[in-house]
């Protein structure tokens, strides 16, 4: 049943039907199943990338769930995530490509197959959940804390959103292992869970960028490192191959606490502090996205996250100042390490309410 061809064709179904984003691994898996067993007639859309590794993998996931996988070779239209990845460090900014992808390609990618075959659904194995908000869709967090994965949903406008099932947010990681394994899929059920950002292989960026951007990288060279008073004390192995808050690979004249506080392209210089020294309570964000434009105002509250998972501010953060192209953020409870490129998430209770991208903090 797994037919690896033009995802344009068009599929003829008589049930409601709904594509799903499936990448071979348990969550979508999973999350196809549950589809089914409610009802739905389902598309499988598998994206590959010049690569059939997986191939017969998804061929067995087909053949045991009985539903149509097609794959899509999206090699070509994902350049313009790997370009906004390197372009990003290459401006000493730390971009969140996840983030970026579930923009432009992932989730419009399966608008797209969905409008072409007549599905009124689109799916994936997202641990996200789906709400209602003052008459407008919005999604939720996961109700597995360790899983949610809506931090990285933030873009999303609320017409996708209103077309998206998440048949995972009301499970635990756990609970979908169990499943799996109830249902025939003990590979997936013992399986390692996958991890990091699908193009780097399990590598490190660094790795990734002496590659892709090979020609760039050979004008970067190795740079100074000062201190808060402005003081060289130490040298590093240039600017793109740092993040705020990195503590590794800095060669300094002096044992001390030492952790990256600013990064300089046009210098290629790096200022280093203390780890407190990273904790701040402003942060200016621009490339705002509201999924109901109006729903932040002047001296408004809002839950922030920074990251997915880790270090996030406990206390709300209130709106000093709005306008159409930027936020300005107060925090009760300091942020650690905010890096410019970074997406800051707007949350009221678990309901996500969009973003922004941290310009700059203080």
């Amino acid at each position: 049943m797994y037919r690896n061809r033009n995802p344009n064709t068009k599929i003829n179904c008589v049930k409601e039907k709904v594509v799903i984003g499936l990448s071979g691994g348990i969550d979508s898996t999973i999350a196809a199943l549950i589809l089914k067993n409610q009802g739905y007639e389902v598309i499988g859309l598998h994206f590959s990338f010049n690569e059939e590794k997986y191939a017969d993998k998804i061929e067995n996931i087909s053949n045991q769930l009985k539903i149509p996988i097609i794959t899509e070779n999206i090699s070509t239209d994902f350049e313009v995530v790997k370009n906004h990845f390197a372009n990003e460090y290459l401006k000493g900014r730390t971009p969140s490509p996840c983030t970026f992808c579930n923009k432009v390609i992932k989730w419009q990618k399966l608008i797209d197959f969905a409008d072409k075959n007549d599905c009124k659904f689109i799916s994936s194995g997202h641990y996200i959940r789906k709400t209602n908000y003052q008459g407008i869709y919005h999604l939720q967090k996961g109700i597995d804390p360790v899983k949610d994965q809506s931090y990285f949903m933030w873009e999303l406008a609320s017409k996708t959103i209103k077309r998206m099932i998440t048949p995972l947010g009301k499970y635990t990681k756990t609970q979908i292992r169990n499943i799996a394994s109830d249902n025939g899929f003990d590979d997936l059920a013992n399986g390692k869970e996958s991890m990091g950002v699908c193009f780097l292989n399990n590598s490190d960026y660094r790795d990734f960028l002496r590659i892709y951007i090979s020609e760039e990288i050979k004008s970067i060279k190795k740079g100074a490192i000062r201190d808060e008073c402005g003081h060289v004390i130490g040298n590093h192995n240039g600017y793109i191959y740092y993040t705020i808050g990195q503590k590794r690979d800095l060669f300094l004249d002096t044992k001390r606490e030492a952790y990256v506080t600013k990064i300089d392209p046009i210098t290629n210089e790096l200022t280093i502090g203390t780890k407190d020294s990273l904790h701040h309570y402003n942060i200016l964000l621009k490339k705002i996205h509201l999924v109901n434009p109006h729903a932040l105002a002047v001296n408004a509250k809002v839950l922030v996250n920074i990251r997915g998972l880790g270090l996030n501010p406990q206390e709300p953060a209130v709106v000093t100042n709005i306008d159409s192209n930027s936020i300005l953020l107060k925090l009760e409870s300091p942020a650690w390490a905010v890096a410019p490129g970074q997406p800051v998430v707007f949350y009221e209770k678990d309901i996500l309410l969009g973003g922004g991208i941290a310009e700059g903090s203080w």
